[in-house]
C-alpha cells in the first residue's frame, strides 16, 4: 500500500508540474504584504509549483498605491486594448504579455494576487463569478482556515474584469486587514502566508474527489466601483468622516437610519437605504479608496448562499 501511495503522489506532483500558479504581489505599490511575501519566495522557494511576481515595481519603490492610476482597474480587455500614456498602462499591457495574454490559452493556469487593507476585513478571498474554480477554491480556504469569508464579485464576464488576477485562466485575491500601508505585520503576513498556502493546496488537489460543501454563504458586490460615495470638495479631499458607530464594522449589517458619516460640524449622515436594507458595509474607511481612480467610499455587499460549482463548471450560480 505504500507504494501506491508514493506511486500516486508522484502521478499528481507531476500533473501539477505542468501547471503555471502566479503569485503577484504589489499590484499596490504600499501594500508591502504582497511584496515582502513574493520577495522571500523568490529568495527561499517554499511553495512548489509557484512563480512569484511583482506587479507595480515604480508604485513599489516610491512605497505609493500608484503612480498614474490604479493598476488593479487596467485589467478589462477594453482598457488593455485602449493606448493611455500613464505608468500604470504600460505596466499593465507588460503583465498582460507576461501573465496571458488575457484570454489566452497561453495564460498562466492560476494567478493569486496578494492585497492588504487598512480597514477591519480580516482574511477575505475575493472570486469573480466568471472563475467557478475561485469559489471552489475559496470553499477550501473557508474549511481550512477559521474566520476567512469570501467577497463574490458578480462579475460573469470575464474580459470586463478589471483585475490583475483575471489575465490568468483562473483567478482570485486574497485580501488581508486590518493593516497600515507601506509596513509589514508579522500577524497579517503569517494570515496572508496561510491562506496563500491552502490556495496553491487546493490547486494541486482540485477534483471531484475534493471534500467540499454543497453550498457556501458568500458576501456579493458588483465590483470594485459598487460603494457609497462620501462627500469630498474641490480638491477631492473628504468632507465628512466614516461614522464612529460604522468604523471597524465590516461585515457588519447596516440599517436605514444607521450613521454612516459625520460632516465638519459635526452633523450625522444616516443612511438613506436606497441601496437595500440590510445591506453589509466593506473596507470601511479602506485609504486606497480616497482615490477616484480606485472608486471612493464605502464597499457594499448582499449577503448570499452560493452552491459550490463542481468541477469543469461553466459559472458560479446562487442556491435556490
Amino acid at each position: 500500500m505504500r507504494y501506491v501511495l508514493t506511486f500516486l503522489r508522484l502521478c499528481l506532483l507531476r500533473a501539477v508540474a505542468c501547471k503555471r500558479i502566479v503569485v503577484v504581489g504589489g499590484t499596490h505599490g504600499n501594500e508591502y504584504t504582497g511584496v515582502y511575501l513574493v520577495k522571500a519566495l523568490l529568495a527561499t522557494p517554499a511553495l512548489d509549483n509557484v512563480e512569484p511576481f511583482l506587479a507595480n515595481t515604480r508604485a513599489i519603490a516610491l512605497n505609493r498605491r500608484f503612480c498614474d492610476e490604479d493598476l488593479n482597474r487596467c485589467f478589462s480587455r477594453a482598457r488593455l486594448d485602449t493606448p493611455r500614456d500613464t505608468v500604470e498602462a504600460a505596466r499593465a499591457a507588460e503583465i498582460d504579455a507576461a501573465l496571458g495574454p488575457k484570454g489566452s490559452p497561453a495564460a498562466a493556469d492560476l494567478v493569486v494576487d496578494l492585497h492588504t487593507t487598512t480597514a477591519n476585513m480580516g482574511t477575505t478571498i475575493i472570486v469573480d463569478a466568471w472563475c467557478p474554480f475561485a469559489l471552489r477554491c475559496a470553499a477550501y480556504v473557508q474549511a481550512r482556515l477559521a474566520g476567512v469569508r469570501i467577497l463574490f464579485n458578480d462579475i460573469r464576464d470575464k474580459a470586463a474584469s478589471p483585475y490583475l488576477a483575471s489575465v490568468g485562466a483562473d483567478a482570485l485575491q486574497i485580501e488581508v486587514g486590518p493593516t497600515p500601508q507601506g509596513l509589514v505585520r508579522a500577524d497579517v503576513v503569517a494570515a496572508t502566508r496561510a491562506a496563500l498556502e491552502a490556495v496553491v493546496e487546493f490547486a494541486t488537489l482540485d477534483g471531484d474527489d475534493v471534500a467540499l460543501p454543497e453550498t457556501v454563504m458568500a458576501f456579493s458586490t458588483a465590483g470594485s466601483h459598487a460603494k457609497l460615495a462620501w462627500p469630498v470638495d474641490a480638491d477631492g479631499f473628504p468632507t465628512a468622516v466614516v461614522h464612529e458607530a460604522l468604523q471597524d464594522r465590516d461585515w457588519a449589517p447596516l440599517a436605514a437610519g444607521d450613521g454612516l458619516f459625520r460632516t465638519f460640524d459635526g452633523a450625522e449622515v444616516p443612511y438613506d437605504g436606497s441601496l437595500g436594507d440590510p445591506v453589509y458595509p466593506i473596507f470601511i474607511n479602506e485609504a486606497g479608496y480616497y482615490y477616484a481612480s480606485s472608486g471612493r467610499g464605502i464597499g457594499l455587499a448582499k449577503k448570499l448562499t452560493l452552491r459550490v460549482p463542481r468541477r469543469g463548471a461553466a459559472a458560479c450560480e446562487a442556491a435556490d
